[in-house]
Protein backbone atom coordinates (compact mmCIF):
# COMPACT_ATOMS: atom_id res chain seq x y z
CA UNK A 1 0.00 0.00 0.00
CA UNK A 2 1.45 3.27 -0.99
CA UNK A 3 1.01 6.54 1.67
CA UNK A 4 0.32 9.34 0.36
CA UNK A 5 2.42 12.64 0.41
CA UNK A 6 -0.30 14.36 2.23
CA UNK A 7 -0.10 12.40 5.09
CA UNK A 8 -0.24 14.17 8.31
CA UNK A 9 -1.55 17.34 6.17
CA UNK A 10 -4.68 17.73 8.49
CA UNK A 11 -8.03 16.39 9.35
CA UNK A 12 -24.54 -4.46 -2.79
CA UNK A 13 -39.19 -16.15 -11.29
CA UNK A 14 -37.53 -18.94 -12.01
CA UNK A 15 -41.26 -20.53 -12.33
CA UNK A 16 -41.69 -24.29 -11.03
CA UNK A 17 -43.77 -26.31 -13.44
CA UNK A 18 -46.80 -28.07 -11.71
CA UNK A 19 -47.19 -31.50 -10.39
CA UNK A 20 -49.36 -32.77 -13.26
CA UNK A 21 -47.09 -30.94 -16.00
CA UNK A 22 -44.09 -32.64 -14.78
CA UNK A 23 -45.98 -35.94 -14.79
CA UNK A 24 -47.15 -35.25 -18.65
CA UNK A 25 -44.35 -33.74 -20.08
CA UNK A 26 -41.15 -35.38 -17.64
CA UNK A 27 -38.63 -32.91 -15.91
CA UNK A 28 -38.46 -29.28 -17.04
CA UNK A 29 -35.45 -27.34 -17.61
CA UNK A 30 -35.18 -24.26 -15.54
CA UNK A 31 -34.53 -21.08 -17.31
CA UNK A 32 -31.18 -19.72 -16.86
CA UNK A 33 -30.75 -16.36 -14.63
CA UNK A 34 -28.62 -13.73 -17.03
CA UNK A 35 -25.22 -13.33 -15.80
CA UNK A 36 -24.00 -10.29 -14.30
CA UNK A 37 -20.93 -8.96 -16.21
CA UNK A 38 -20.47 -5.59 -15.25
CA UNK A 39 -21.84 -2.92 -12.36
CA UNK A 40 -21.07 0.60 -11.12
CA UNK A 41 -22.24 2.77 -8.71
CA UNK A 42 -21.56 6.50 -7.97
CA UNK A 43 -22.36 7.38 -3.92
CA UNK A 44 -23.24 5.57 -1.53
CA UNK A 45 -22.51 5.85 2.78
CA UNK A 46 -22.33 3.36 5.73
CA UNK A 47 -22.27 3.28 9.33
CA UNK A 48 -23.50 6.18 11.15
CA UNK A 49 -25.17 7.57 8.02
CA UNK A 50 -26.73 4.57 5.68
CA UNK A 51 -27.53 5.26 1.99
CA UNK A 52 -27.65 2.51 -0.75
CA UNK A 53 -25.67 2.88 -4.00
CA UNK A 54 -26.68 5.72 -6.09
CA UNK A 55 -27.35 5.49 -9.35
CA UNK A 56 -26.47 1.80 -9.43
CA UNK A 57 -25.92 0.21 -13.19
CA UNK A 58 -25.54 -3.07 -13.95
CA UNK A 59 -24.63 -5.30 -17.18
CA UNK A 60 -26.35 -8.71 -17.45
CA UNK A 61 -25.40 -10.97 -20.18
CA UNK A 62 -22.99 -8.12 -22.12
CA UNK A 63 -26.27 -5.68 -22.52
CA UNK A 64 -25.59 -1.90 -21.79
CA UNK A 65 -27.37 -0.36 -18.87
CA UNK A 66 -26.86 3.24 -18.15
CA UNK A 67 -28.47 5.07 -15.06
CA UNK A 68 -28.03 9.12 -13.86
CA UNK A 69 -28.98 11.36 -11.08
CA UNK A 70 -28.84 14.90 -11.39
CA UNK A 71 -27.32 15.99 -8.01
CA UNK A 72 -26.43 14.60 -4.57
CA UNK A 73 -26.54 17.13 -1.85
CA UNK A 74 -26.02 16.46 1.50
CA UNK A 75 -26.59 18.71 4.33
CA UNK A 76 -24.26 21.74 3.05
CA UNK A 77 -25.17 23.69 6.38
CA UNK A 78 -25.22 27.33 6.35
CA UNK A 79 -23.00 27.46 3.66
CA UNK A 80 -20.57 25.59 5.74
CA UNK A 81 -19.23 22.39 3.20
CA UNK A 82 -21.04 18.77 3.01
CA UNK A 83 -21.40 16.58 0.89
CA UNK A 84 -21.88 17.91 -3.30
CA UNK A 85 -21.47 15.75 -6.15
CA UNK A 86 -23.46 16.77 -9.98
CA UNK A 87 -24.24 14.97 -12.84
CA UNK A 88 -23.63 11.44 -11.41
CA UNK A 89 -23.86 8.58 -14.28
CA UNK A 90 -23.15 4.84 -13.40
CA UNK A 91 -22.60 2.63 -17.08
CA UNK A 92 -21.84 -0.65 -17.62
CA UNK A 93 -21.41 -2.84 -20.61
CA UNK A 94 -20.44 -6.14 -20.85
CA UNK A 95 -17.01 -6.60 -19.28
CA UNK A 96 -16.82 -2.73 -18.63
CA UNK A 97 -18.31 -0.31 -16.50
CA UNK A 98 -17.47 3.13 -15.03
CA UNK A 99 -18.86 5.87 -12.74
CA UNK A 100 -18.78 9.43 -13.31
CA UNK A 101 -19.17 12.57 -11.18
CA UNK A 102 -19.01 16.55 -11.85
CA UNK A 103 -18.51 19.00 -9.14
CA UNK A 104 -17.06 16.21 -6.25
CA UNK A 105 -16.80 18.37 -2.75
CA UNK A 106 -16.67 15.62 -0.10
CA UNK A 107 -16.61 17.77 3.55
CA UNK A 108 -14.15 20.00 1.96
CA UNK A 109 -11.46 17.86 1.95
CA UNK A 110 -11.49 16.71 -1.38
CA UNK A 111 -12.72 18.24 -4.43
CA UNK A 112 -12.94 17.82 -8.13
CA UNK A 113 -14.02 19.32 -11.39
CA UNK A 114 -14.84 15.43 -12.21
CA UNK A 115 -13.79 12.07 -11.54
CA UNK A 116 -14.12 8.58 -13.31
CA UNK A 117 -13.76 5.36 -11.90
CA UNK A 118 -13.72 2.39 -13.89
CA UNK A 119 -12.76 -1.26 -15.04
CA UNK A 120 -12.66 -3.53 -17.77
CA UNK A 121 -11.99 -7.10 -17.79
CA UNK A 122 -10.35 -7.67 -21.09
CA UNK A 123 -6.73 -8.86 -20.74
CA UNK A 124 -6.66 -10.03 -17.03
CA UNK A 125 -8.63 -7.01 -16.02
CA UNK A 126 -7.49 -3.44 -15.44
CA UNK A 127 -8.72 -0.67 -13.84
CA UNK A 128 -7.86 2.75 -12.58
CA UNK A 129 -9.19 6.75 -11.29
CA UNK A 130 -9.48 9.77 -13.35
CA UNK A 131 -9.13 12.99 -11.93
CA UNK A 132 -9.44 16.72 -13.86
CA UNK A 133 -8.96 20.14 -11.30
CA UNK A 134 -8.92 18.04 -8.14
CA UNK A 135 -7.26 18.70 -4.97
CA UNK A 136 -6.85 17.07 -1.38
CA UNK A 137 -6.66 19.60 1.52
CA UNK A 138 -6.41 22.60 -1.12
CA UNK A 139 -3.46 21.08 -2.82
CA UNK A 140 -3.73 19.90 -6.09
CA UNK A 141 -3.68 16.20 -6.80
CA UNK A 142 -3.57 14.45 -10.14
CA UNK A 143 -4.39 10.58 -10.70
CA UNK A 144 -3.93 8.83 -7.51
CA UNK A 145 -1.83 5.76 -7.09
CA UNK A 146 -3.12 2.54 -6.47
CA UNK A 147 -4.50 2.44 -2.53
CA UNK A 148 -3.18 5.73 -1.65
CA UNK A 149 -4.01 6.94 1.45
CA UNK A 150 -4.25 9.98 3.24
CA UNK A 151 -4.29 10.40 6.42
CA UNK A 152 -6.34 13.82 7.47
CA UNK A 153 -5.75 12.83 11.12
CA UNK A 154 -6.43 10.08 13.74
CA UNK A 155 -10.04 10.84 13.04
CA UNK A 156 -10.36 11.17 8.83
CA UNK A 157 -8.82 8.95 6.35
CA UNK A 158 -8.94 9.58 3.12
CA UNK A 159 -8.52 6.54 0.42
CA UNK A 160 -7.83 6.29 -3.22
CA UNK A 161 -8.05 3.99 -6.10
CA UNK A 162 -8.12 1.08 -3.95
CA UNK A 163 -8.55 -1.86 -5.78
CA UNK A 164 -9.51 -5.38 -5.01
CA UNK A 165 -8.95 -8.76 -7.71
CA UNK A 166 -9.70 -12.02 -6.81
CA UNK A 167 -9.60 -14.99 -10.10
CA UNK A 168 -12.76 -13.28 -11.99
CA UNK A 169 -13.21 -10.52 -10.88
CA UNK A 170 -11.93 -6.89 -10.42
CA UNK A 171 -13.14 -3.76 -8.22
CA UNK A 172 -11.98 -0.65 -8.17
CA UNK A 173 -13.12 1.88 -5.71
CA UNK A 174 -12.52 5.53 -6.36
CA UNK A 175 -12.73 7.61 -3.35
CA UNK A 176 -13.43 6.40 0.84
CA UNK A 177 -13.15 9.09 3.48
CA UNK A 178 -13.73 7.14 6.54
CA UNK A 179 -14.45 8.51 10.02
CA UNK A 180 -12.62 6.86 12.59
CA UNK A 181 -13.55 6.28 16.62
CA UNK A 182 -12.05 5.27 19.32
CA UNK A 183 -8.62 6.85 18.41
CA UNK A 184 -7.15 8.55 21.40
CA UNK A 185 -10.79 9.54 23.67
CA UNK A 186 -8.68 11.89 25.91
CA UNK A 187 -6.57 13.80 23.08
CA UNK A 188 -7.72 17.05 22.44
CA UNK A 189 -8.83 18.31 19.14
CA UNK A 190 -6.56 19.58 16.94
CA UNK A 191 -7.48 22.86 15.26
CA UNK A 192 -8.22 21.76 11.92
CA UNK A 193 -10.53 18.65 13.25
CA UNK A 194 -12.05 21.47 15.05
CA UNK A 195 -12.91 22.98 11.88
CA UNK A 196 -14.39 19.72 10.84
CA UNK A 197 -16.03 18.59 13.82
CA UNK A 198 -19.94 21.03 12.84
CA UNK A 199 -19.41 19.67 9.41
CA UNK A 200 -19.13 16.06 10.63
CA UNK A 201 -21.86 16.27 13.12
CA UNK A 202 -24.41 18.01 10.91
CA UNK A 203 -23.68 15.23 7.80
CA UNK A 204 -24.68 12.86 10.76
CA UNK A 205 -26.88 14.65 12.90
CA UNK A 206 -28.51 16.82 10.38
CA UNK A 207 -28.35 19.86 12.37
CA UNK A 208 -25.16 21.97 13.45
CA UNK A 209 -24.15 21.65 17.05
CA UNK A 210 -24.86 24.71 19.51
CA UNK A 211 -20.86 25.08 20.05
CA UNK A 212 -22.00 27.35 22.94
CA UNK A 213 -23.45 24.65 25.00
CA UNK A 214 -21.71 21.58 24.50
CA UNK A 215 -18.33 22.80 23.17
CA UNK A 216 -16.11 20.30 21.46
CA UNK A 217 -12.73 20.16 23.38
CA UNK A 218 -11.32 16.42 23.19
CA UNK A 219 -11.58 13.67 21.02
CA UNK A 220 -14.21 11.98 23.21
CA UNK A 221 -16.45 15.22 22.95
CA UNK A 222 -16.57 14.74 19.00
CA UNK A 223 -17.37 10.66 19.25
CA UNK A 224 -19.87 11.05 21.54
CA UNK A 225 -21.75 13.56 19.77
CA UNK A 226 -21.72 11.64 16.65
CA UNK A 227 -22.21 7.98 17.44
CA UNK A 228 -22.15 7.38 21.44
CA UNK A 229 -22.34 3.52 20.22
CA UNK A 230 -18.89 4.29 18.31
CA UNK A 231 -20.24 3.02 14.50
CA UNK A 232 -17.65 4.75 12.24
CA UNK A 233 -19.25 6.58 8.89
CA UNK A 234 -17.60 5.69 5.58
CA UNK A 235 -18.41 7.45 2.41
CA UNK A 236 -17.91 5.98 -1.10
CA UNK A 237 -17.79 8.09 -4.41
CA UNK A 238 -16.96 5.96 -7.60
CA UNK A 239 -16.94 1.79 -7.43
CA UNK A 240 -16.77 -0.41 -10.72
CA UNK A 241 -16.93 -4.40 -10.65
CA UNK A 242 -16.01 -6.21 -13.77
CA UNK A 243 -15.64 -9.59 -14.32
CA UNK A 244 -12.71 -10.68 -16.17
CA UNK A 245 -13.29 -11.56 -20.06
CA UNK A 246 -12.37 -15.87 -20.64
CA UNK A 247 -9.40 -15.71 -22.38
CA UNK A 248 -10.26 -19.15 -24.40
CA UNK A 249 -14.28 -18.39 -25.00
CA UNK A 250 -13.68 -18.00 -28.29
CA UNK A 251 -11.37 -20.74 -29.29
CA UNK A 252 -12.89 -23.90 -30.59
CA UNK A 253 -12.92 -27.15 -29.17
CA UNK A 254 -10.22 -29.99 -29.58
CA UNK A 255 -11.84 -32.83 -31.32
CA UNK A 256 -11.66 -35.94 -29.20
CA UNK A 257 -8.70 -38.27 -30.10
CA UNK A 258 -8.93 -41.70 -30.98
CA UNK A 259 -6.56 -43.55 -30.82
CA UNK A 260 -5.84 -46.52 -33.51
CA UNK A 261 -6.66 -50.20 -32.27
CA UNK A 262 -3.09 -52.48 -31.62
CA UNK A 263 -3.81 -55.75 -31.67
CA UNK A 264 -1.79 -58.01 -28.32
CA UNK A 265 0.64 -59.63 -29.78
CA UNK A 266 -0.34 -62.97 -31.65
CA UNK A 267 -3.85 -61.44 -32.04
CA UNK A 268 -4.43 -61.19 -35.95
CA UNK A 269 -5.35 -57.84 -37.11
CA UNK A 270 -8.95 -56.81 -37.05
CA UNK A 271 -10.17 -56.69 -40.40
CA UNK A 272 -10.56 -52.88 -42.01
CA UNK A 273 -13.50 -52.03 -44.13
CA UNK A 274 -12.26 -51.00 -48.06
CA UNK A 275 -14.38 -48.57 -50.11
CA UNK A 276 -14.49 -49.46 -53.70
CA UNK A 277 -16.22 -48.41 -57.30
CA UNK A 278 -16.99 -51.67 -59.18
CA UNK A 279 -17.74 -52.00 -62.80
CA UNK A 280 -21.31 -52.80 -63.18
CA UNK A 281 -20.90 -56.09 -66.06
CA UNK A 282 -24.22 -57.21 -68.03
Amino acid sequence: MKTSKFAGAGAAAVGAATAAAVLLLGSTAASAEPSLDSSAYVFATDGLLSTSPSPYAESRDGEHDRQSVADVTALPLHGRPGIGLSALVAEAEGHRAEATVAKVDVLGLLRAQTMRTWCDGADGGSAGVDLVDASILGTPVSAPLEDQTVDVSPLVKIALNQQDRDDDSITVTGLTVTLLPGQDRHRDLTDEERQLAPDLIGLVRGALPDLQRTPLRTVDDLLTALSPKGDLLEITVGSATCVLEDEHADEPEAEPVVNAYEPEPGEAPRPEIVRKNLPVTG
